[in-house]
């Protein structure tokens, strides 16, 4: 058994790989707060249905959601840069890909935060916005204190779902150079030929990362419910939420 795994090297190795978690839970919070401002801005231009940019919008989304996440990392981290050399740019290699990396996450998770929140928002009854204007609000404060609100409390779940989906998606960003867990499990394998425990270990420190995740977004989702039971249990059946 000692020749083929070693529980004593998967230990010892556990400590080297932890050293660069910082790298992938840094990765994740920051791209997830932009993507998330970015998702409800996208979602807003598409359900007000604003002219051009509700197109831009859909042709955003559509290639996103259409494309391979590699791919559009390959295509930020060793295209843009091309791309805006040919435009003027000088010393773009002095340009540090992690905030490449950073771009391609942002963009790709604010995609799929904009179809979240466009759906949440539509499933709101539209009477409620009415109501809002009828009683002296604008559009914007309608939004902002009544439908985003409630938009954001249905929307939880699948939110949680698309944090836990860019936390993984950061084990590829070593393709493209950024030193994280993953690269330095291959580089660690490169030499002690012990591969197995470290991919196993990568998949553990994975593993409880996302059921943190988890835990975050039920205590999230059920603070929202102990504030308003009564609406959260309506909207749980109906997808909508009486304005009284």
């Amino acid at each position: 058994m000692g020749t083929y795994f070693s529980f004593q090297y998967m230990v010892q190795a556990l400590p080297d790989l932890l050293s660069y978690l910082d790298v992938t839970v840094v990765l994740t919070v920051i791209s997830e707060t932009a993507a998330l401002v970015l998702g409800c801005l996208a979602a807003m231009l598409r359900v007000r249905k604003v002219k051009i940019l509700k197109s831009l919008c859909a042709v955003y989304i559509s290639f996103i959601r259409g494309t391979p996440f590699l791919v559009q990392l390959y295509l930020i981290c060793f295209g843009l840069p091309r791309v805006m050399e040919a435009a003027g740019a000088r010393d773009m290699r002095a340009v540090p890909v992690l905030l490449f990396v950073f771009l391609v996450m942002t963009l790709h998770s604010g995609a799929y935060i904009a179809e979240i929140l466009r759906g949440a928002i539509e499933s709101i009854d539209r009477g409620q916005l009415e109501a809002c204007c009828s009683i002296g609000m604008t559009t914007f404060q309608a939004y902002r204190r009544i439908i985003l609100p409630q938009a954001f409390k249905l929307a939880i779940p699948a939110l949680s779902n698309e944090v836990i989906s860019t936390l993984k998606n950061t084990s590829l960003v070593f393709n493209v150079g950024v030193v994280d867990m993953m690269s330095k499990a291959e580089l660690m394998a490169s030499y002690s030929y012990r591969s197995l425990e470290l991919y196993l270990d990568v998949g553990l420190i994975y593993i409880v990362l996302c059921f943190i995740c988890y835990g975050i977004s039920a205590f999230i989702e059920k603070g929202s419910q102990t504030a308003n039971p009564e609406k959260s249990l309506q909207a749980k059946r109906n997808a909508t939420v009486t304005v009284e």
